[in-house]
């Protein structure tokens, strides 16, 4: 009886001795795993290596044009800050340590860098390829062309210098171009309700000049008619006031002043004549 308590009690004690073993291993897999992932990591936002921090500020998808061969565009916003005294800038910071991929069936699918988007600020093209002093930080962005509207695009970070997998990130692209799609949509026909606004105000203006110019001719031809009618009053009633010898005088004075002036007067030019005819003297008249 002695021997089988001995046993059991050497039996106890192993198996104790064992899961004590066992929570200390598992203890120490975890603690490593975490120290490993504070030093360098990509946690989906931020990426902390030794040299550069970058911390991705905005994801945005934009319609493709003629400088993308048509192809929609992802871009990401970020920011990077250098650690170091090395000759870091914001493109080669960023392209050491993110690609961009999209799943198919032959090859990787690693994504072409596109050209900037046209709303990029002029602060970001003016600093994107300048060194980056240490503990400064620069605001930048990168796109890709997607080959796929409709397949995730799955953001990927490494360790430059080994390229040790640090994380990734995936970011669904078919709602977010819709939504982009729609916008420009809808910017497009504000724009074209607001052309159409204007074409049609200067069409009323342009209306409206034409009506006034055609009431200000109207009201000077008018004006001239009213003159004339005016003018040609005051003669005849002048004419009616004369009397009948100042009435005579004015007839006689018209038929000589219209042969003085009449080049065939005797049937000959008055040019070869070797003395022009007298003029004739305008009758004096009195006013009755």
């Amino acid at each position: 009886m002695k021997k089988i308590g001995l046993i059991c009690i050497t039996l106890l004690a192993g198996v104790s001795l064992a899961a004590c073993s066992n929570q200390q291993s598992k203890s120490t897999k975890s603690s490593t795993s975490q120290q490993t992932h504070g030093k360098y990591y990509f946690d989906g936002t931020t990426a902390n290596l030794q040299d550069v921090k970058i911390k991705i500020t905005g994801v945005k998808f934009y319609q493709g044009d003629e400088t993308t061969n048509g192809k929609n565009v992802i871009c990401f916003d970020y920011t990077i800050t250098n650690k170091t005294d090395k000759d870091v800038n914001a493109l080669t910071g960023w392209q050491a340590v993110f690609n961009a991929y999209q799943d198919n069936k032959n090859t990787e699918g690693k994504l072409e860098v596109a050209p900037m988007p046209s709303d990029t600020s002029d602060q970001i093209l003016q600093e994107q390829d300048q060194s980056i002093k240490k503990g400064g930080s620069v605001q930048c962005r990168m796109a890709y062309e997607l080959d796929s509207n409709k397949k995730p695009v799955v953001l990927k970070a490494t360790k430059g210098y080994d390229g040790t997998f640090l994380g990734k990130k995936t970011f669904k692209i078919g709602k977010s171009l819709n939504q982009e799609k729609n916008s420009n949509n809808s910017e497009s026909s504000s724009k074209s309700s607001d052309d159409e606004k204007t074409v049609s105000k200067t069409d009323k203006v342009s209306a409206s000049t034409e009506s006034d110019k055609s009431t200000n001719t109207h009201q000077a031809t008018s004006n001239t008619s009213n003159a004339s009618n005016s003018a040609q009053k005051e003669a005849d009633d002048y004419w009616n006031n004369l009397s009948p010898q100042d009435k005579e005088n004015w007839h006689q004075w018209s038929i000589a002043e219209s042969k003085a002036n009449d080049p065939y007067q005797n049937g000959y030019y008055n040019s070869v004549s070797s003395s022009s005819p007298a003029p004739a003297t305008q009758p004096s008249t009195t006013q009755p």
